[in-house]
């Protein structure tokens, strides 16, 4: 048997093998992210009694398993080590200043992807939505028909009542709605086609209506032209699409930053200029320009506690205050450090994406300007794109879709007892 050298990113630049320790990781992180799933599903369905024992007991195994995974399954160089140890003190110390974890457990994820077939991550989130939404639509009408003074809504200013299927917020709804809308995209890629896209529009553009939350369309309607660019000019389109790929999320991150940043110091014309801004994007900047002027930035974060009721620069505004911008989120909370390095990693594995990463890279870079529902990795899996490439030698083979292990190449490895070498070069 022939030995084949391994890429120098590889641990210990040895062979790939199929080995059970490597399926039982697979396992071990699929159980993670789907009682990750579950944990985050209590807090916020309306539907699910929340109890806050099982609550932690879901929180500290989700984030147990994959530390499981990646300290005694997964293979290292000493380099390697180095930077995953400074990497999760970095993170962990962002996550503790800004007093919010919800990243970690998508970090924990990324790291623990070595070995994994990532379409089957992503598989168990879609399906795991797809539930999940028909469930609560399906026990939303028979509370509606049944007992309609139960039902809450949630309303804009002056505007016409909102409703959000049990699911904890109208935008969140639509989120994990277009989110499995483009993980049907990602799982299918080669195979969609325009009916597709049209039953999609159509039921995104019926809970539209009930929910008026316009991101998740937006975005869907840039996915929807990006592919069909792609299916229609592969080849000419590629170029364009890495670029996008590479710098879109750091093009957003200064913009909305800057956005922050500059309010106080600008003159009254350029002000008006900024407010109308701010309205187009549902007041979404107004947060973020607060808490620069009132916390500053930092470079790995601090925690930030907006009052019940804010007044500042001549305007009211709740006490329902949070940051509804990824990227304001991640600066004031998590800190420079992190925005930056985000962004610099997208640029680094951007050029390695296979077509369809990209586009929703692109997706993911464009949901931020206007929701914060993206840190949640049960809604949007975008981050974890990038474990798929962390580990991905130099060379794949042709159509080989991720770094993990095909059905096809689990059924050889039981045939052989589990002593079957796997050759990932062409």
């Amino acid at each position: 048997m022939i030995e084949k050298k391994a890429p120098l990113w590889d641990a210990n630049n040895v062979s790939l093998t199929i080995t059970r320790k490597s399926i039982l990781g697979e396992m071990i992180l699929l159980s993670a992210f789907f009682l990750y799933c579950v944990k985050y599903s209590f807090d916020s369905s309306a539907i699910l009694v929340r109890n806050e024992s099982v609550n932690s007991i879901l929180l500290v195994i989700s984030v147990g398993l994959p530390v499981i995974k990646i300290v005694f399954l997964q293979r290292y160089s000493l380099l390697r080590i180095i930077i995953t140890a400074v990497a999760a003190v970095a993170v962990c110390l962002s996550c503790l200043l800004g007093g919010n974890f919800l990243f970690l457990n998508g970090f924990l994820f990324i790291l623990a992807m070595q070995d994994v077939d990532f379409d089957r991550v992503v598989r168990l989130g879609f399906w795991f939505k797809v539930v999940s939404l028909v469930v609560h639509v399906l026990w939303y009408i028979v509370v509606y028909i049944t007992a309609p003074e139960s039902i809450e809504f949630i309303y804009r200013t002056a505007g016409e009542p909102r409703h959000y299927f049990l699911l904890g917020h109208p935008n969140m709804f639509m989120a994990m709605l277009v989110w499995s809308c483009l993980e049907f995209i990602y799982l299918n890629y080669n195979r969609v086609r325009v009916h597709h896209f049209l039953v999609m529009w159509v039921v995104n553009l019926a809970f539209y209506v009930f929910t008026d939350s316009n991101t998740g369309l937006v975005v869907l309607a840039v996915v929807s032209i990006l592919v069909a660019l792609d299916k229609k000019g592969r080849g000419y389109f590629d170029k364009l699409l890495k670029t996008l790929a590479k710098y879109t999320y750091a093009f957003c991150a200064t913009l909305f930053s800057m956005l922050a940043i500059v309010y106080t110091w600008l003159a009254p014309a350029q002000r008006a200029v900024w407010l109308e801004v701010d309205a187009l994007l549902t007041g979404r900047m107004w947060y973020g320009a607060y808490a620069f002027d009132q916390y500053g930035v930092t470079l790995m974060g601090r925690q930030i506690d907006f009052p019940t009721k804010i007044f500042w620069a001549d305007r009211w505004f709740d006490g329902f205050a949070y940051f509804d911008n990824y990227y304001h989120g991640n600066l004031f909370l998590f800190g420079v450090i992190h925005l930056a390095l985000t962004a610099l990693v997208f640029m680094i594995f951007a050029g390695k994406m296979e077509t369809r990463d990209k586009i929703i890279v692109i997706a993911f870079s464009l949901y931020g300007g206007m929701e914060s529902y993206v840190t949640n990795v049960l809604i949007c899996f975008a981050l974890m794109i990038v474990g798929k490439y962390l580990y991905l030698p130099a060379k794949k083979r042709p159509g080989e879709s991720g770094a993990g292990i095909s059905m096809a190449e689990k059924a050889a490895f039981k045939r052989t007892g589990g002593f079957l070498w796997r050759n990932r070069e062409n």
